[in-house]
């Protein structure tokens, strides 16, 4: 018999098998779209397991041989694991995604709501679930639009929640008055309600997937001593005419190593589902001004060895340089339009890069 009294554990995620004792079977409908979804929840343990969402029927069971396989695992602690397989070059290669929660935990929002100090309110209206054979009351924070529909023993005028187990709303709750199952939130014209549900026994083995996190790390720090390598070896082969612009490219790709390594220690130190200053770290390594920028340079030293060779280029150089320096304004613009946003401008940065890559004259 379920009592809420499991305690929040801290789950490694690519060491012990998960095993679920409940299986949840969701509908949902937001907007105009309608699909189905499955969800398993340890009780035991307080673990949440998230199949993807279908419009053709759940998908009901874990499997991880297939290719396709996705399967997101969260604790009640703040883990938050997406398991995904994907096809490489000798086979399925198996990848979790921790998005940092296994050192910085995810704090969910849950049982801070609005109005959420006073409790929830019991509200008139009720609703039938499993074929009428559970009936749940509607509660709702004040102050909140969102409707629950709960299934408890009693029904006091207000519940205080202290737990939550379950995903998108619905699930097991714990609260001051005891133990009781959200059958469905409701939010205007749409929801999230529970259709049937289930004792089973699954499991899940995470030993074969890979953390994505570690691997990036990995590349990433041997991706940057090659090119502190690689600019050692220009700068000691910088001789004869246009050091000047030759130096000024291996002192920009020093400086992008050096904010490369500060930007990877950042991305670091905090979840990649919360913490905003990891979050811009990673959207910043990947910056195409940078591009921009380092192309402006090569631009400048091509344009002095053909003045000094006599070539003909120098007026196509000159062209593609007022191209380039255009872009750049253009991107430090989105910079400020959207400094709250660095995923925005990053996005908005790549088109205006790629369609200047596409139309900008060649010089060859």
């Amino acid at each position: 018999m379920l009592t809420g009294g499991s305690q929040p554990i801290i789950i490694v995620p690519n060491r012990q098998p998960y095993c679920f004792d409940k299986q949840l079977y969701l509908k949902m409908a937001v907007g105009r779209m309608s699909t189905e979804q499955s969800i398993y929840l340890d009780t035991h343990n307080g673990l949440t397991g998230i199949l993807p969402p279908s419009r053709s029927g759940a998908v009901l069971d874990i499997m991880p041989e297939i290719e396709h396989f996705n399967f997101t695992v969260m604790s009640m602690k703040g883990n938050v694991y997406i398991y995904k397989n994907q096809k490489g070059k000798t086979g399925i290669e198996h990848w979790v995604h921790t998005g940092n929660t296994q050192n910085f935990l995810y704090q969910s929002p849950t049982l801070t709501s609005p109005g959420a100090g006073a409790g929830m309110a019991r509200k008139a209206e009720r609703r039938g679930y499993c074929d009428n054979k559970v009936t749940a009351l509607a509660y709702r924070y004040d102050g909140n639009p969102n409707t629950f529909f709960i299934y408890g023993d009693r029904f006091p005028e207000r519940l205080h929640p202290l737990k939550f187990l379950g995903a998108f709303g619905v699930g097991y709750m714990y609260c001051e008055e005891g133990l009781y199952l959200i059958m469905e939130m409701n939010f205007g014209a749409n929801y999230v309600r529970i259709g049937w549900m289930d004792n089973v026994h699954s499991c899940f083995n995470p030993a074969p997937f890979q953390v994505q996190e570690d691997a990036f790390q990995a590349k990433q720090q041997q991706e940057l001593q090659e090119a502190k390598a690689s600019a050692d070896r220009e700068e000691a082969h910088i001789s004869g005419e246009c050091t000047a612009e030759k130096q000024a490219i291996v002192d920009f790709k020093r400086a992008m190593n050096q904010k490369h390594e500060e930007l990877l220690r950042k991305s670091q130190h905090g979840n990649f589902y919360q913490d905003s200053v990891a979050q811009r770290a990673m959207i910043n390594m990947m910056d195409p001004l940078d591009g921009v920028r380092e192309a402006i340079l090569n631009c400048n030293l091509g344009i002095c060895s053909s003045h000094l060779h006599g070539g003909d280029k120098v007026s196509c150089l000159n062209q593609q340089l007022s191209i380039l320096r255009a872009t750049e304004t253009r991107m430090m613009a989105l910079d400020q339009q959207y400094a709250t946003n660095p995923a925005r401008a990053n996005a908005e940065k790549s088109k205006i890069w790629w369609d200047v890559m596409k139309t900008m004259p060649q010089c060859n």
